[in-house]
């Protein structure tokens, strides 16, 4: 049996399958666009995440290099300037305060550390973050 081509049937059919496909196409671009402008936000994203990281590193390997030898960060006789004025005050306080007990040296079992810590230049962009 052969099909007529001329039937209306067949051009209705014909009709009804090109509207579908029209959709699906316009479908199809809108979600490409919509993938493309994600895309490039991602991507603005990435490129601020990365500067952000160099950044960083750029920040560790800055404090790396200033702490690998602690002793140069502490300047000595600025700790031995500070203790001297520490002390006779803490003695002095100790002398007219009766809230400390009165024993001696030899009977004291616990040690104090006092810990004392010297003024350092800080970058402007690590004093923003502390």
């Amino acid at each position: 049996m052969v099909a007529d081509r001329n039937h209306p049937s067949d051009s209705i059919a014909s009709k009804q399958e090109v509207i579908p496909n029209t959709e699906v196409r316009n479908m199809v671009f809108s979600m490409g666009e919509e993938l493309k402008n994600q895309l490039k936000d991602y991507h603005s994203q990435y490129n601020t995440l990365e500067k952000r990281v160099k950044g960083l590193e750029k920040d560790v390997r800055f404090l790396k290099d200033d702490f690998d030898n602690p002793e140069e960060c502490v300047n000595r006789e600025y700790v031995v300037d500070l203790i001297h004025k520490i002390v006779p005050s803490l003695i002095g306080k100790k002398d007219k305060d009766p809230s400390y007990p009165s024993e001696s040296s030899e009977d004291s079992d616990s040690v104090e550390i006092i810990e004392v810590r010297g003024k350092k230049a800080v970058p402007y962009r690590l004093r923003t973050r502390a």
